[in-house]
């Protein structure tokens, strides 16, 4: 079947909303990152399965430091 709409391709996609993006000022840019870690606390914290959220980011994090110690123990620090 030929259908007459034509979608853009993902990569056509990515590649515009970079631009859009980098054409920002840093304020924006900043404003922009911001705003979207909001939008995702925000659902997390009213998703059915926020204890389970709170959770899994509280050990994230924990092994995150903990890689990060590791690391600069492997390496002199």
């Amino acid at each position: 079947m030929n259908l007459s709409i034509r979608f853009p391709k993902d990569e056509d996609v990515i590649v515009e909303e970079v631009a859009r993006f980098r054409a920002l000022s840093p304020q924006s840019r900043m404003r922009s990152i911001r705003d979207l870690l909001a939008a995702g606390a925000w659902m997390a914290s009213r998703s059915p399965k926020a204890d389970f959220l709170r959770t899994y980011t509280r050990e994230q994090e924990v092994l995150t430091q903990q890689s990060i110690r590791e690391f600069c123990s492997r390496h002199g620090r």
